[in-house]
C-alpha cells in the first residue's frame, strides 16, 4: 500500500458544523472524514454526489494546531418548502456559529498506487480551488512524496484513534455515506483526538508514515 502526507493550514478560519446542532451551530475540532474526502474529490473534479473515494482510500487525521475557537453571529437560511409562487423566498434567522481561527491539520491518505498517484497529482494541480468545510474556507496544503507504507504493532499513536482514550478530545465524526436506494444515510465514527502523541494501554495495528504512527480508517 502507498500513502501521502498532507499538511493543511486554514488560511483564515474554518468551521465543520456538527449536524445535530441547531440554535447554536457548533463545530468539530477537526474536519470529518467526509469533509476530507470532499476536498480531495473537489480537487479531482468529481461530481457532488460521487462518493467513490470511500472505497478507494483510507484516511488518518492528526491535529497539529487546534486553532482558537470563537463565535460569530450569522444569518442562516432555513431549508423549508415555500408555499408561495416565488421559490427564491427563504426564511432566515440570526444564529451564533462557532469557528476555528487558523487551525492546522495533517492528513494521511493511503491506498493502491494508481489512486494515490491520482490523488497527489490532483492536489498539486487541482481542478477546483481547495477549501475545507465551507466553500469560502480556503486552505494551503503541502503534499509529500509517495511513501511505501509498512504495517506496525505499537502502543504509541500520532493520529486520531477509534474509541475513547484518556487525555484526548472525543468526537463523533461523520465517516461515510451509505445509499439504500432511496436516500443517503450518514455513518459516524467515535474517535479520540490526541493533542500530542498518545500512549495507549494495548497494542494497536497501525501504519508508519515516515516518523508518524497512524491509524487508518
Amino acid at each position: 500500500m502507498k500513502g501521502i502526507i498532507i499538511d493543511c493550514e486554514a488560511l483564515y478560519f474554518s468551521t465543520f458544523r456538527k449536524p445535530a446542532s441547531t440554535s447554536l451551530l457548533l463545530t468539530f475540532t477537526i474536519p470529518p472524514f467526509t469533509t476530507i474526502r470532499g476536498m480531495i474529490a473537489n480537487a479531482m473534479g468529481l461530481q457532488q454526489h460521487d462518493h467513490s473515494l470511500q472505497n478507494k482510500i483510507k484516511i488518518g487525521i492528526r491535529l497539529l494546531v487546534p486553532g482558537y475557537k470563537n463565535t460569530e453571529m450569522a444569518k442562516i437560511l432555513k431549508l423549508k418548502e415555500s408555499k408561495t409562487n416565488n421559490p427564491r423566498v427563504y426564511p432566515s434567522s440570526p444564529m451564533f456559529k462557532e469557528f476555528l481561527v487558523n487551525p492546522q491539520f495533517r492528513f494521511y491518505i493511503a491506498g493502491e498506487k494508481d489512486i494515490i498517484e491520482l490523488v497527489r497529482s490532483s492536489l498539486i494541480n487541482w481542478n477546483r480551488p481547495l477549501y475545507l468545510g465551507q466553500s469560502d474556507d480556503l486552505v494551503d496544503i503541502t503534499v509529500s512524496e509517495i511513501i511505501n507504507l509498512s504495517d506496525i504493532i505499537t502502543t504509541r499513536i500520532d493520529s486520531l484513534i477509534e474509541g475513547v482514550h484518556p487525555e484526548c478530545i472525543i468526537e463523533n465524526l461523520p465517516y461515510k455515506f451509505n445509499f439504500d436506494g432511496n436516500k443517503y444515510q450518514l455513518i459516524n465514527k467515535l474517535v479520540s483526538i490526541p493533542i500530542q502523541r498518545v500512549e495507549i494501554q494495548e497494542t494497536y495495528s497501525a501504519y508508519q508514515f515516515k516518523n508518524d504512527s497512524v491509524c487508518l480508517y
